[in-house]
């Protein structure tokens, strides 16, 4: 179907554009002396709008022949020949519609045609054609113009979201590495634990399944997949390790990357937790301060171990995972101070139910 049929919007707007045909052809047949202004106008107004309709077979071949094409030769031919068959099939309406007038008895009424009237208004139907096949053309390109910027942001909607699961798809190998090392050297010390351990992990990971096809997930899901992270190290650490969690309940909701917060508390374990004798606290902390969600993980050093240098896997994971999600609307910041690490993610608060993984989530 025609663009313009579509939408009633569209074809009111259209037939309003045809109120100058309308006035000059009025015009045209008062000064060729074919009757008063009134009668011009009632005789003009059913014929502009048939011819309004019909011009709208423009868009087919306009569509079928491009200009830019190798064809435009043809292209052209084909326009004016249909333009030239329109235009003679508006003048037989016209003679149809006079004649039908001139057997009126309505004093309203005009006469028949006369052979420069019917000249005047082929002239006019040939121009009016041509001037709609312009008009479609520019419809057309603005169209294919339109599509080629939908399909270009599809492409890099499609990139981005590729790009995410291959920046999430990283983190697992990465966990399941360190797992496994701790597994195997449980395994000949303490059977038990490593079959513990083992277990765990296999819950875990069939939740890290489960979530696998979601770019931005509630908070509320993110922190249950950390607390199943932490039971598979809690059989590693035992009592050495203890969790705090300051978590505000408005925050449940806010919508964050999948596995955003487990690299942080892996981080954490490795660097902190199993630095020390006597183990020490973790506490992973949630707040919302307007529209920014704060996230953090702390946990204590050994004072007398060098500061950590750089960022590894785990932490440039999470930077460039929150600059495809975020852009610059979200940042990650970690540092020492004392015998505290401290990491901490802001990022725009954004609903679980908008969660698409775009940032138009947020701003369109």
């Amino acid at each position: 179907m025609h663009p313009i049929l579509i939408q009633r919007r569209r074809l009111a707007l259209y037939l309003i554009g045809w109120l100058p045909v309308l006035a000059l052809l009025t015009a045209l047949l008062v000064l060729t002396d074919w009757g008063s202004w009134t009668q011009s106008l009632l005789f003009g107004l059913p014929l502009v709008t048939v011819y309004a309709f019909l011009c709208l077979a423009a868009w087919y071949p306009c569509r079928a022949l491009p200009l830019g094409d190798q064809q435009a030769v043809f292209s052209l031919a084909t326009h004016i020949a249909t333009a030239t068959i329109s235009a003679a099939v508006w003048v037989g309406m016209a003679w149809t519609l006079a004649a039908a007038f001139d057997r009126s008895a309505d004093p309203v009424a005009g006469g028949r045609l006369s052979s420069e009237q019917m000249g005047l208004i082929f002239v006019l139907g040939l121009l009016v054609y041509l001037l709609s096949v312009a008009i479609h053309y520019v419809f057309v390109a603005s169209e294919e113009s339109r599509a080629a910027e939908r399909r270009a942001l599809e492409a890099e909607v499609a990139a981005r979201d590729a790009e995410l699961q291959a920046l999430k798809a990283q983190l697992n190998p990465h966990f399941l590495f360190n797992s496994l090392n701790s597994v195997a050297s449980l395994a000949g010390s303490d059977p038990e634990r490593a079959r513990a351990m083992c277990i765990e992990l296999g819950d875990y990971l069939r939740g890290t399944l489960n979530e696998s096809g979601a770019t931005l997930q509630p908070l509320e899901v993110e922190l249950a997949m950390v607390r199943r992270f932490l039971n598979v190290e809690t059989v590693r650490y035992g009592d050495r390790l203890r969790v705090v969690e300051e978590i505000d309940a408005d925050c449940m909701d806010c919508a964050v990357p999948p596995l955003l917060l487990q690299p942080l508390v892996e981080n954490a374990l490795k660097h902190g937790i199993a630095q020390l004798v006597e183990g020490g606290e973790v506490r992973i902390g949630a707040r919302c301060r307007g529209d920014q969600l704060m996230l953090w993980v702390a946990n204590p050093v050994d004072p007398d171990n060098r500061p950590r240098s750089g960022a590894g896997v785990g932490l440039a994971n999470v930077r460039q995972r929150l600059a495809k999600v975020f852009e610059e609307d979200a940042r990650l910041r970690h540092g020492r101070s004392g015998d505290s690490y401290r990491s901490e993610i802001v990022l725009p608060v954004v609903g679980a139910g908008d969660g698409s993984g775009e940032r138009g989530a947020k701003n369109e």
